[in-house]
């Protein structure tokens, strides 16, 4: 399969543009391929078929119309041997033929109703359609929210229908960042920021308020390691970034993700649900297919709470230069903690017996029986953060006992990796080699590799070298830089030492035009 990945600057690599968010346009697209083709605008029509040279296959000529304006990151082709199935009045389901039965039946409960409700909170859908390519598992990202095909990871399709509000995260893109987007990478919150809080405003419709503050204390925990990974007073921990001289791919984490989502959570609950639902609509309404930078959105904020005394007077009181320009965390809500207070519960008697092995606590099956996968992530996520690791004894244990070595859910197995990797055990030395080797998304193989490195060098070097061809150039160049570039810049200024030569090749190292353009085969800039 042939897929594209424009976002953060790749775009500029594909077709002749001005390769920033800023600039929006309307596209006409032509595509001539042997196989199916899709797009980031409306399927107008498949014509003029040309024989094929030498008996190869012929071609046809695909076209397609985006008539609402959007960035070029958001321009998007995938080619390849597709089937589709429906999975809504307006909505499909792309991917190979022996996995469209599984994709189908993962998302077609709840692609309409996240839709419908999304226009309830925010504004009526603008796209027309909503439709879902699920890529080889090289795929770098969680999803790309490209107009009309969301191009998707398929380490979401897990037989339980227990992640698909990732396709909520996307969905929420068509609104966040889709329609109304960030000026410039440096504010890029705006885009991701939004979409949490989209997402997340979608879940407790569905499911209840107290699933919304659920997923944010995943989201909390998410921030909390990017900002122990970049150090508190990094750049990159800022809502607003400076992005001189940087690329943005180099920024990418969950900070404008979930500091962006704190920043909106914290301006509803203390303006009221109520008066801030109406400015959601305002919002996306009043910049529909424009761009916008931080500065725009606080004009804007202000201005439709002139009238109102109290929330006027709370946002001219705020402090908006230390939530935009402050590193580092934000003031950490007071979130409902009723579904995740079994998992601490939980992780609590695994922290007793890791400290007493005498104590009584005798792990079993029954202790997780009727749990949802994200509980089973928030209890993992409890235990990594154990001021003493995990001993290898209890590693085993768990690991056995709740079925962990072997889940086919790599938000799971990720997280119980690290736990292992942590104390040292090497029963899960040999799964984390094999989960490196299968999965590409970079949530998970970023985390593995350098906790890899931390217990076995030679082994993570080893894996990423053979898997080097398998993983998107993006992911590629970014574990390069976090084996062999990162940890060697440490070493010189804390201790002196001579960069290897392959290092400062790396440091120098730019990708070649066809890597840049993001495309694999079978598988942000300037201030406004």
């Amino acid at each position: 399969m042939l897929v594209s990945q424009c976002q953060a600057i790749h775009a500029r690599s594909l077709i002749p543009c001005q390769d920033t968010p800023d600039v929006k346009s309307t596209f006409d697209f032509n595509f001539r391929s042997p196989l199916p083709v899709l797009a980031s605008g409306l399927f107008t029509g498949a014509k003029d078929y040309q024989p094929g040279p030498d008996g190869k296959a012929g071609t046809l000529l695909y076209t397609f119309r985006q008539e609402v304006p959007i960035p070029s990151y958001l321009f998007a082709v995938a080619s390849g041997d597709i089937a589709t199935a429906a999975v809504g009045p307006r909505s499909v389901v792309a991917t190979g033929a022996d996995e469209l039965e599984a994709c189908q039946w993962e998302v077609e409960a709840d692609t309409e109703r996240f839709i419908q409700t999304a226009e309830k909170i925010v504004c009526p859908y603008s796209w027309t359609t909503y439709n879902i390519l699920v890529l080889p598992p090289s795929f770098p990202y969680g999803g790309m929210e490209n107009p009309q095909y969301t191009f998707a990871t398929p380490t979401f399709i897990t037989g339980d229908r227990q992640n698909v509000d990732m396709i909520a995260h996307e969905l929420a893109h068509s609104w966040s960042g889709n329609l109304v987007t960030n000026a410039s990478w440096e504010h890029f919150w705006l885009n991701e920021g939004w979409t949490m809080y989209i997402q997340r405003r979608l879940e407790a419709a569905i499911h209840g308020e107290q699933y919304r503050d659920f997923s944010a204390i995943i989201g909390w925990k998410a921030l909390s390691d990017s900002i122990r990974e970049f150090g508190e007073d990094h750049e990159f921990t800022k809502l607003v970034i400076d992005l001189k001289g940087q690329d943005p791919d180099d920024a990418f984490s969950t900070v404008p993700y979930e500091k962006g989502f704190t920043f909106l959570y914290h301006l509803e609950k203390q303006i009221g649900k109520e008066k801030w639902d109406k400015f959601i609509p305002h919002y996306f309404t009043t910049f529909a297919r424009k761009s916008l930078d931080s500065h725009e959105f606080k004009s804007t904020l202000l201005s439709f709470f002139s009238n109102d005394s109290k929330a006027y007077a709370f946002l001219k009181n705020l402090d908006w230069d230390k939530w935009f320009f402050a590193p580092g965390f934000p003031p950490k809500p007071d979130f409902d903690t009723s579904l995740a207070d079994s998992c601490y519960a939980l992780a609590s008697q695994w922290e007793n017996l890791n400290d007493n092995p005498g104590a009584d606590f005798q792990p079993s099956s029954s202790d997780i029986a009727g749990w949802g996968s994200n509980q089973v992530v928030v209890f993992l996520e409890a235990v990594q953060e154990f001021q003493k690791p995990l001993g290898k004894q209890e590693v085993h244990a768990m690991g056995k006992q709740y079925g962990l070595l072997k889940s086919g859910n790599a938000e799971l197995t990720s997280r119980f990796f690290a736990i292992g990797l942590k104390a040292k055990a090497e029963e899960v030395y040999g799964p984390t080699v094999e989960l490196l080797g299968k999965v590409g998304r970079m949530k998970f193989v970023r985390p593995l590799y350098r906790q890899l490195a931390e217990v076995d060098r030679d082994l993570a070097v080893k894996t990423f070298e053979g898997n080097r061809d398998f993983y998107h150039p993006i992911c590629r160049n970014l574990l390069e830089k976090d084996l062999f570039v990162r940890p060697q810049v440490l070493d010189v200024q804390d201790g002196g030492v001579t960069i290897s030569a392959y290092a400062q090749l790396l440091l120098k190292k730019k990708p070649s035009p066809l890597q840049r353009t993001g495309f694999h085969d079978a598988e942000p800039k300037k201030k406004r």
